[in-house]
């Protein structure tokens, strides 16, 4: 299962890549389903939070998943990088690929298998602080779920 929060950009590629792949999905999304680029379509199987706080989705997502993915392009935004420090607070193990790193599908799938990921929440940058991000993760899912 691939969870995200409904934000342009990265979360958007993974329910887009879990949805057109038939691979089941959902997540947590602030109250009122608001992203920077309006009310998240109702097409995403994401239950809402009790506060408009990004943040707040952000925890709930991690807490609900055996592990987090990480994709970014160059530096991580602010939110991002509070993902990545949530997820370590919370000992959930976390899987790095910047646009530098390339991809490594063995190690990926090892690091699957290895921390017995069922539910994976995917996290990145929003649209407006990473352009292009979006093309970029959808790329990336392509290439670790062929």
């Amino acid at each position: 299962m691939i969870i995200s929060g409904g934000q342009s950009g990265v979360d958007r590629a993974a329910l887009d890549f879990a949805l057109k792949h038939r691979i089941s999905c959902g997540g947590w999304c602030p109250l009122g389903r608001m992203a920077e680029d309006g009310k998240i379509p109702d097409r995403y199987p994401l239950k809402e939070t009790e506060s408009e706080d990004p943040s707040f989705r952000t925890r709930k997502n991690i807490e609900d998943s055996d592990g987090s993915l990480i994709i970014y392009s160059h530096e991580m935004d602010e939110g991002t990088r509070y993902t990545l420090q949530y997820a370590k607070k919370e000992m959930k193990p976390v899987y790095l690929i910047g646009l530098k790193d390339g991809i490594n599908l063995g190690e990926f799938k090892l690091w699957i298998e290895i921390n017995h990921i069922k539910t994976l929440n995917v996290a990145g940058p929003r649209e407006s602080s990473d352009e292009g991000i979006y093309g970029f993760a959808l790329n990336v899912l392509k290439e670790l779920f062929k």
